[in-house]
């Protein structure tokens, strides 16, 4: 039986990781139901799991742009 460490992590059997083909990376949620902790394994990215939590795609474009001019803002910042 999987024991819990000090840092609240538990390691999943390689047996349950086989059955249920979960593999490093996959994305996991807890859920209470009727008293009980689930553990649900969903299959993508942090990104599928961004996407569907908050129904919005990234804009990785706009993203980029900000990223860009806020480190230029830095520079400029650090240069005076």
């Amino acid at each position: 039986m999987p024991r819990i460490t000090s840092k609240g992590q538990i390691t999943i059997p390689k047996e349950i990781r086989d059955k249920f083909n979960i593999k490093p990376h996959d994305i996991g949620e807890f859920a209470v139901k009727e008293g009980n902790i689930v553990f649900t394994v969903k299959k993508g990215t942090i990104l599928d799991a961004h996407i569907e939590k908050t129904n919005r795609k990234i804009n990785f474009k706009k993203l980029r742009e900000q990223m860009e001019k806020d480190i230029a803002e830095e520079i400029v910042r650090k240069m005076k």
